[in-house]
């Protein structure tokens, strides 16, 4: 027993020199499964030691995973707000990462609509996408004046509700005309919670990946950022082990089959 408690006051010892940090839900999950603790915080490291983000930088992209529209796990967010302002972060910065990830809401139309295009189609009530007056190609020409990139997805979008469009350009935008993060991090957000888990978005992973080296990110830290959007996983274990009562992890024999 001293033996188990002298390893475990070892292994946390090491986590909070390696990250900086220590809650309720690890000590839970080190008192539950040493084993698996020591499996997560390797994984932990893995983007710290390959180096490639910053200690900032990386704190950024996980307030963008956890914050956006398909998680929203406020908990976590907190959290690393909270490591992203030790790492030297701005209040600017991480309100502009945010802003950033809110534009995640957009894929409802960009998705949506054109399904209800081709449904349309089909029941001839469909407008004609491809000829936009010249208020919508204005509008098209001030995306890419902006952004730097263009979609097939947002033609149809532009094709049915310009009104909408301006308005969702006029607030996305502000990131990119008044921002103080440089664009091949902003970039580097999309892919983040673009790929997070709860998401999934493959056009816009490849739409961003491509901004993103085109603005001078590497293919490394691409990488890396969505190793930190693959570690929200773990989140189902720090949450459910602080459901299970305390003092119930003592070696017992097994009750169930492999």
């Amino acid at each position: 027993m001293e033996l188990r408690q002298g390893c475990r006051v070892s292994a946390r010892s090491e986590f909070e020199d390696a990250h900086g940090y220590w809650n309720d839900s690890l000590d839970d999950l080190l008192n539950a499964d040493p084993k698996y603790f020591a499996a997560y915080d390797r994984l932990l490291r893995v983007t710290q030691k390959r180096g490639n983000l910053t200690d900032a930088q990386r704190e950024l992209i996980c307030v963008a995973v956890n914050a956006q529209v398909t998680y929203l796990n406020e908990k976590h967010t907190r959290h690393h707000i909270r490591e992203a302002l030790k790492s030297g972060v701005t209040n600017e910065e991480i309100d502009e990462t945010l802003q950033l990830s809110a534009s995640l809401g957009i894929h409802s139309m960009l998705v949506g609509v054109p399904i209800a295009h081709e449904i349309f189609e089909e029941l001839g009530v469909a407008v004609d996408a491809e000829k936009l007056d010249a208020h919508r190609e204005a509008l098209k020409q001030r995306f890419i004046d902006e952004k730097k990139y263009w979609s097939s997805h947002w033609d149809v979008v532009l094709a049915y509700s310009p009104e909408h469009f301006e308005a969702y350009l006029d607030l996305s935008g502000l990131a990119w005309t008044h921002g103080v993060l440089q664009p091949w991090f902003k970039e580097l957000i999309y892919i983040a919670i673009d790929v997070a888990t709860t998401h999934l978005f493959a056009p816009g992973i490849k739409t961003h990946t491509a901004q993103a080296i085109r603005y001078g990110a590497t293919p490394d830290q691409v990488i890396d950022v969505m190793t930190l959007a693959s570690n929200i996983g773990v989140h189902t274990t720090l949450m459910g082990i602080t459901q299970i009562p305390a003092g119930t992890f003592e070696p017992t024999e097994r009750k169930f089959p492999r």
